[in-house]
């Protein structure tokens, strides 16, 4: 890589405040940044994804946000392969990155890989959906359970997407997903990337994502909600499982009152945020960094050295 710094990665639990610590970086070391987020790269989900501004994005080369259609599914393997290509191109001309985000699982894949997994029929995807559309997550995590307790121990019952996969795999070959992982040697990165979580005070944290849903609100989410909706996308599109847009729905379902809505909100993004941490904090190549005692340009010039 020459003179070319390593990768430098800020992630950290939502509303930490780890974008506006990468985009600092990148104004004092003209770093592009790339994102580490599987919400963002939904187009049109804007503000219930804390999405950069147009001109945020065009300023700092914001890259891996708006890929796909909140219809379409974007697997780990799939950010990993295009995120790869585009950071190789940028470290390829001497430039800095700087990845920034929170989504544990696209970070893993995209550093140290994926094991290869079997392909998968179209029956036996349908067959999961199907299970999941009649009777729920809840029955498709059930199912895992009943044949693989330890896998199912380690997938959330409203993680559909580590779900689908566990399932469709167990179903397919009758082995549990973790066998097929610990089976194949994954691939890491060419490139060497240090990586840091911004941590900040539980008080302090859900403070700022009690705020943050607030602004979310008042910005339009359940506007932003109405006009995803009317263009066909709903609670079956992979986009709109995330948090937020499910409660606005559940809101103009008239399941919810419009203040249950908000509370709702705010208790599962702490609940989210929760579940980063605890990510975070067992990937032995994470390092903490206490959002009281960032020193910018120590943190600049060890990343530079």
């Amino acid at each position: 890589m020459g003179q070319t710094p390593p990768v430098l990665a800020i992630v950290g639990a939502t509303a930490s405040g780890k974008g506006a610590l990468a985009r600092e970086i990148a104004d004092l070391t003209g770093a592009s940044l790339v994102s580490v987020d599987s919400r963002k790269i939904y187009r049109g989900m804007d503000i219930g994804t804390a999405k950069p501004s147009r001109e945020i994005q065009a300023k700092y080369r914001y890259a891996m946000i708006d890929c796909v259609d909140p219809d379409h599914t974007f697997s780990a393997g799939e950010y990993a392969r295009a995120a790869r290509a585009l950071i190789a191109e940028r470290i390829g001309k001497g430039e800095r990155v700087v990845l920034v985000g929170g989504t544990g699982f696209y970070l893993d894949a995209l550093l140290n890989g994926l094991s290869e997994l079997p392909d998968i029929d179209l029956e036996t995807r349908l067959g999961v959906v199907r299970l999941a559309e009649t009777e729920g997550w809840g029955a498709v995590h059930a199912e895992i359970a009943g044949l693989d307790p330890e896998g199912a121990g380690a997938i959330a019952p409203t993680d559909k997407v580590r779900l689908q996969r566990a399932a469709e795999v167990l179903r397919q070959t009758g082995r549990p997903i973790r066998m097929w992982q610990r089976a194949s040697a994954p691939d890491r990165a060419p490139w060497e990337t240090i990586v840091y979580e911004l941590i900040r005070p539980r008080e302090d944290l859900h403070e700022r994502i009690a705020r943050r849903v607030h602004l979310m609100i008042e910005a339009g989410l359940v506007e932003e909600t109405r006009r995803l909706m009317a263009k066909g996308f709903g609670p079956a599109s992979p986009g709109m499982s995330g948090v937020g847009y499910v409660e606005v729905m559940s809101f103009m379902a008239d399941r919810i009152t419009e203040d249950r809505m908000i509370e709702e909100i705010i208790v599962h993004t702490r609940q989210y945020a929760k579940r980063q941490r605890t990510w975070f904090r067992h990937r032995d190549y994470i390092r903490p960094l206490e959002s009281e005692s960032v020193v910018l340009q120590g943190l600049i010039d060890s990343w530079l050295r």
